[in-house]
């Protein structure tokens, strides 16, 4: 049976986590460039702003800079620099990561949202909710700690979650998903007439899928606190593949509504003859 205690298990999977994190900057490197059309559409005011997009912006920045940090503080310090700039920048880290979880599910009550509008009700408690769960993350940033001394020589610190706050916080943002992704389904199921299948093949739920399934991974490993390296290991690819199915889902949703907008100005003008869509 693994000592998950053992020091050679923790440099072993420290190494490991170090070269994920590569992996990870890489995926969601090419995923940016290859969605960044959205930023550069608004800059170009091709595509209108709307509020909705605010936290969407917010965490595709904060991820983007969350994996390029993590990969600069997982290389080997040179001797003539600081280590205490190193921990600066990982504290930093360990807020701007649960900035990106925060926002990831934000998105999904933003598009629940647009479905309750009608509903006082259901918005209101979606509202608290989404209150509670920031501060739940920002909780949970506060009591994760960064020694200055380190297993390996070649590290300045590492990161070490509070297992109590960082289960619940999982488990809290899981719960919250889940709440969502039902909600969701039966908000579209009751005001249209289409199957369940239809519903979940055109109405993005299975970005709610995704967001969901992503999220029990690390729940469960904070929630066994094997060591201080598991307990933060898939937090980072967990987050990738939320915000790698994002820019999909966006795109998707503004053609709908750009095809729908050009169809009623056809409608209502019988000279104009073509209608100009932005198509990313």
């Amino acid at each position: 049976m693994v000592d998950w205690q053992d020091s050679q298990v923790i440099d072993k999977w420290t190494a490991v986590l170090v070269n994920i994190t590569f992996v990870v900057l890489g995926l969601y490197g090419w995923s940016y460039i290859h969605s960044c059309h959205i930023e550069i559409a608004l800059l170009r005011r091709r595509l209108p702003f709307r509020w909705q997009m605010i936290s969407y912006l917010i965490g595709r920045t904060f991820f983007l800079v969350t994996v390029v940090l993590s990969a600069a503080a997982s290389i080997a310090i040179p001797p003539d620099i600081d280590c205490y700039y190193i921990i600066d920048m990982m504290k930093f880290l360990v807020f701007s990561s649960n900035i990106v979880v925060a926002c990831t599910s934000t998105n999904l009550v933003v598009r629940t949202w647009t479905v309750w509008r009608n509903n006082r009700f259901v918005c209101v408690f979606m509202a608290l909710a989404t209150i509670g769960h920031w501060f739940t993350l920002m909780l949970d940033s506060k009591e994760t700690q960064i020694p200055t001394s380190s297993p390996s020589s070649e590290l300045c610190g590492f990161v070490i979650v509070n297992p109590t706050y960082s289960a619940a916080t999982s488990l809290s943002t899981t719960i919250f998903d889940f709440v969502l992704l039902k909600l969701a389904i039966f908000g579209h199921w009751r005001s249209s007439s289409m199957s369940l299948f239809t519903i979940i093949h055109t109405q993005g739920i299975i970005l709610y899928v995704i967001v969901f399934f992503a999220s029990i991974v690390p729940f469960v490993v904070s929630w066994l606190n094997l060591n201080y390296v598991m307990n933060v290991f898939f937090v980072s690819p967990a987050t990738c593949i939320m915000y790698d199915s994002l820019p999909h889902s966006l795109t998707r949703t503004h053609t709908r509504n750009s095809a729908q907008d050009n169809s009623f100005k056809l409608r209502g003008d019988s000279n104009v003859h073509h209608a100009s869509e932005y198509k990313p």
